[in-house]
């Protein structure tokens, strides 16, 4: 549980260089791949399948990833946004693909630092809507994205 009591450390964001893309992929496939990855799949799978979306995706202009560093840490949490305009209704959307924080950096309040962020880049892009999808099992960034106005608008159902 996060310690409100506690001074919060700034986070310094930077657009991804190529020296993070090995960091971004390993970090960014544990958490997508604790949605995205099967049971039977091997880590190796989930990484080269993450690796060749990372490949199509990442380096798009409607994609931005942004490191964050602490001046203790050069990579301490990673964030990628991704605008789309919705083909239904036309609307200029923020899709919020990835929100990762390592595990010795988490309860620090950085996770809502990137959160403040990716709501900025929405208002700056003009985006109408702010997307995301999160697992059910992880209520810590449920909870995260509730408390920074996101709400359910569905259900997504697997079987």
């Amino acid at each position: 549980m996060e310690d409100l009591s506690a001074p919060q450390q700034t986070l310094h964001l930077r657009l991804l260089q190529s020296a993070d893309l090995d960091h971004f992929l390993e970090l960014g496939c544990q958490t997508c791949g604790s949605l995205h990855g099967r049971p039977n799949q091997s880590k190796s799978d989930l990484f080269e399948r993450f690796r060749g979306f990372v490949k199509d995706f990442a380096f798009r202009p409607e994609s931005e990833i942004w490191v964050a560093s602490t001046s203790d840490s050069s990579y301490v949490a990673h964030l990628w946004l991704y605008v789309s305009v919705n083909r239904f209704n036309g609307i200029k959307e923020l899709w919020i693909w990835d929100v990762s924080v390592e595990a010795e950096f988490r309860g620090r309040g950085f996770g809502r630092q990137l959160m403040n962020h990716a709501l900025q880049r929405s208002s700056e892009q003009d985006c109408e809507e702010v997307w995301l999808l999160v697992a059910d099992d992880n209520p810590v960034a449920r909870s995260l994205y509730a408390s920074c106005g996101l709400k359910p608008r569905a259900h997504m159902m697997a079987l």
